[in-house]
């Protein structure tokens, strides 16, 4: 992945994860007890430094040449585990959660929430190859005719 497609990637995956983030607060503010009435404004800067911190992870993805299957599932694990643990720090010194039970359900969110984004990515990146596929299949029909 080149350095152009990496930028692309970190700017929609932000704003993706930022999305999923924020429907994740719903979630939680909406099976809070007691129930959550309203968040300070400060919050939404903690979660959009949150998406950020998140999104910078996904350069363990970068590399000059293709990766294997192996090493793209080795960084996928390797991001998976970076993002638990560098989010879970950073959640807990900005006070998102402060006890056992709310960080278990933390790591819960962040699951969902990269899950999330994994599928949305995985929708983008299919449309994509069906496109080229559709340009390549009809390529090859106009030179069938000649």
């Amino acid at each position: 992945m080149n350095k152009n497609s990496m930028t692309s990637l970190l700017i929609s995956q932000f704003f993706t994860i930022y999305t999923g983030s924020m429907f994740a607060t719903i979630l939680f503010v909406s099976l809070s007890n007691p129930p959550i009435k309203s968040l300070p404004t400060e919050y939404l800067w903690q979660v959009a430094l949150f998406s950020l911190a998140a999104d910078l992870i996904t350069l363990v993805y970068y590399s000059k040449n293709e990766l294997s299957r192996k090493q793209f599932w080795i960084r996928t694990a390797i991001h998976t585990v970076l993002l638990e643990v560098i989010l879970m720090i950073l959640g807990y010194r900005i006070g998102m959660y402060g006890d056992f039970l709310s960080g278990c359900f933390m790591v819960l969110i962040i699951l969902v929430v990269d899950v999330f984004v994994r599928f949305v990515t995985y929708l983008s990146d299919r449309r994509t190859a069906d496109a080229i596929n559709k340009k390549l299949k009809s390529r090859r029909e106009e030179r069938n005719k000649k």
